[in-house]
């Protein structure tokens, strides 16, 4: 089991913005980082559990001593900051937490949503809207409307209906730009703030930036074989040796796609882009994203 002072970390993006290409590459570089005989290769549906997601019912049921599927929202919201609060809970290989939910959720009052007790920090990956509205129609078989729809809406959440059960709880997320300032403007837990285009544009730099925050290691040469090892194509063609990605919903063709930026400037529609842009643009230009204005 960790120690008490190893602490964990959290991985926390809105959906489709490269959130599982981190969890891949964190269990890449830590198998790297260990005897040439004790390697095994990388396998998607073994190596990915890098720690529960902060939404996962059975964890959620585990920590609280509860069972979730009899809270409504404004019941349970409150309490998910609860669960995690030993940190000697987490094992070794599982102390970095996928989230997408909001940093707070309107029935959470005022609390975060997730455990802060002892945790090291969060890395935030952002990813510019209009590839995320794309990436979501794929993934969810969403036409690009309701996918623009979904990023504009204040009360945007996934598992968000009536029922109780399931595997995940409700994820709350919001606007796409509230959902960005939740997590980079609060200050209860340090950050770092990467951008998937700039892991597809300056991995270097980038991951070894991740890799540094998360304390796995400072060696350029680790590192950079672990970017090499998952590449977008590379991960692709390790998807199809294990069958296709567990973490694929139904009716999605594969979980990996083109990882390309700039496909929303050739998929939607002006009125959608200025649409976002209009919406978003405060945040949008303060991570250097473009946009389609009435200009």
């Amino acid at each position: 089991m960790a120690k008490k002072d190893q602490g964990y970390w959290y991985l926390a993006s809105y959906p489709k913005s490269g959130n599982t290409w981190c969890r891949v590459f964190i269990p890449e570089l830590k198998r790297l980082s260990v005897r040439q005989e004790e390697r095994e290769e990388l396998n998607l549906n073994r190596d990915v559990e890098t720690g529960a997601i902060a939404s996962s019912r059975h964890w959620l049921n585990d920590q609280l001593g509860i069972n979730t599927c009899d809270l409504s929202y404004a019941e349970l919201d409150p309490l998910r900051g609860l669960a995690g609060q030993t940190a000697n809970l987490f094992a070794e290989g599982e102390r970095f937490h996928k989230v997408h939910d909001a940093f707070r959720s309107p029935d959470s009052k005022g609390r975060p949503i997730v455990c802060t007790n002892g945790c090291k920090g969060v890395v935030y990956i952002l990813r510019h809207p209009e590839d995320v509205a794309v990436s979501l129609s794929h993934f969810f078989s969403w036409d690009l409307p309701r996918c623009v729809n979904f990023l504009m809406d204040p009360s945007a959440s996934l598992l968000g209906g009536e029922g109780h059960g399931g595997h995940q709880v409700r994820q709350f997320m919001g606007r796409w730009d509230r959902h960005v300032k939740s997590w980079v403007d609060q200050t209860e837990l340090p950050s770092l703030v990467i951008r998937y285009e700039d892991m597809l544009d300056d991995g270097q730099n980038t991951f070894l930036k991740l890799a540094k925050f998360l304390e796995l290691t400072s060696d350029e040469e680790l590192v950079n074989q672990a970017i090499a090892n998952t590449s977008i194509d590379r991960l692709k063609k390790l998807e199809d040796e294990v069958g296709g990605f567990d973490e694929k919903p139904d009716g999605c063709e594969r979980f990996f796609r083109s990882g390309k930026s700039g496909e929303g400037a050739e998929k939607l529609s002006i009125e959608q882009r200025r649409r976002l842009y209009k919406g978003l643009e405060d945040v949008m230009n303060r991570f250097s994203y473009t946009g389609s204005s009435d200009e």
